[in-house]
């Protein structure tokens, strides 16, 4: 690019999408507000500095209307310490709304034979930057300029789903969200987008296109929990038990500390007979690293707490307890031998536990297996 062709491009814009990020419009109008106070309010310095930025000529008019009518607002001083001060309140103003109607007007003059891939990605971005201050319309605008401009604008189309999602027209949501898949089909995000929405869509008439929209996501992220979580649940209602498995051990070794993973895991195990499960756990823990190996045997635990086999589960609580004590263990210890009406031993587990989490007092007085303990004097002196 010569010197002639760098002049002739520099009033087309900022080179990136970010003219109306909060940080960006901070900077821009306090450096505006700057050199208007020190050049007796006289423009041009102001429009010299902006033009340096590589601002537009209606990025700068709108900079400097904005500008205009916060000193419009404020008392003029040459005072460097009031100065700075104007600046402050400026950013305040543009912080809290104050200073909030902030249009971006597609220019007209913008026509798809003249317009490069950098200023459609720039009507993409103040689309997303309007949608993210909730004006929703300039954004819908923005958008469809980007489209006009290219046609196969992946990003505008992804970003038109997501904002009729924030104006609960799912209908229109996956339309769009369908339409930036056929330029991407392989568009990660997009995919996970359309996944959300299908699922909250969810009926038997698009469940097909969800499971179908969750094994495209696995085929690009095999390790993706949301899709790994929805497509065991499919799995188990379809009785097609060996696949759930799978998918299961693959997300437990990885997610194995979260509440909703725990309990597919146990839901699984429950379809399957006691002697398969506890063959499965120690099937599963073959590739598990340490803490993986811990909370299965937990869950282990716990399944066996499920069936009703307390003793076998007090027993393997008591095991990892000698590999690493933890409260949860004495806690579900506890609430079995209250099962057993082994009421004194459930103080002494109860004891020990709130000795290691004073936290978990709290949920045992509101814990449903301890309710017949709630009025028992003992535990009363125990959770206070």
């Amino acid at each position: 690019m010569g010197i002639l062709d760098f002049l002739w491009r520099k009033n087309l814009g900022i080179e990136e999408s970010k003219f109306n990020s909060s940080q960006f419009q901070h900077e821009v109008c306090a450096l505006a507000l700057a050199e208007l106070e020190g050049n007796g309010l006289n423009p041009d310095t102001a429009i010299y500095e902006l033009e340096k930025l590589g601002l537009s000529n209606e990025q700068i008019n709108s900079v400097l209307e904005k500008v205009n009518l916060f000193l419009e607002k404020e008392k003029k001083s040459n005072n460097i310490h009031e100065l700075k001060q104007q600046e402050t309140d400026f950013e305040k103003a543009l912080d809290s709304g104050a200073i909030s109607e902030i249009k971006i007007i597609p220019n007209p003059d913008h026509v798809k034979e003249n317009t490069d891939s950098d200023q459609v990605d720039k009507y993409i971005g103040f689309g997303a930057y309007q949608m993210d201050r909730g004006d929703f319309d300039n954004a819908l605008e923005l958008f469809d300029k980007a489209i006009e401009l290219d046609e196969k604008a992946t990003l505008a189309y992804a970003n038109k789903g997501t904002l009729y999602t924030r104006k609960n027209d799912n209908e229109k949501a996956l339309y769009f969200y369908n339409k930036a898949l056929e330029i991407e089909p392989d568009n990660l995000q997009i995919l996970e987008n359309k996944m959300d929405l299908l699922f909250e869509m969810m009926t038997e008439s698009n469940e097909s296109e969800f499971i179908e929209t969750v094994k495209n996501i696995l085929k690009k992220d095999e390790t993706n929990p949301n899709a790994l979580i929805f497509i065991i649940q499919f799995y188990l209602k379809n009785n097609e038990m060996e696949k759930a498995l799978i998918d299961l051990k693959k997300l437990f070794s990885m997610y194995h500390r979260e509440h909703v993973v725990i309990d597919l895991l146990l839901t699984t195990f429950h379809k399957l007979s006691k002697e398969r499960a506890l063959s499965e756990f120690v099937n599963f823990k073959k590739d598990f690293d340490e803490q993986a190996k811990y909370q299965l045997d937990y869950c282990r635990g716990l399944y066996l707490k499920g069936l009703g086999d307390f003793d076998e589960a007090i027993n393997q609580f008591e095991e990892i307890n000698k590999i690493h004590e933890f409260s949860w263990n004495y806690y579900q210890i506890a609430i079995m031998k209250n099962r057993q009406d082994k009421i004194q031993e459930c103080f002494k587990y109860l004891k020990t536990t709130f000795e290691l989490e004073p936290g978990l007092k709290n949920d045992a007085k509101q814990y449903p297996e301890l309710q017949n303990l709630w009025l028992n004097q003992e535990f009363i002196e125990l959770t206070n």
